[in-house]
């Protein structure tokens, strides 16, 4: 069970971006929606909330080697 991986749930504004086909059209709707209309508001959030996704993988540390003494 040590190699079960957990998925995070992304934020719906991340998820409504990624799933819309045209980016340009859903980045407006997202800007006037929930950023006051300033769309390098929500690039910087996305780009947040994407990067912080990938950048904390828990990685595991190797346990020491086993010497065998012969």
């Amino acid at each position: 069970m040590n190699n079960v991986i957990k998925l995070n749930n992304l934020d719906p504004i991340v998820e409504r971006y990624l799933s819309s086909v045209d980016k340009s059209s859903i980045k407006r709707t997202l800007a006037f929606e929930f950023f006051n209309n300033d769309i390098d508001e929500l690039d910087c959030y996305i780009n947040r909330q994407i990067n912080n996704k990938a950048l904390t993988v828990d990685f595991i540390e190797p346990k020491g080697q086993m010497e065998f003494s012969f």
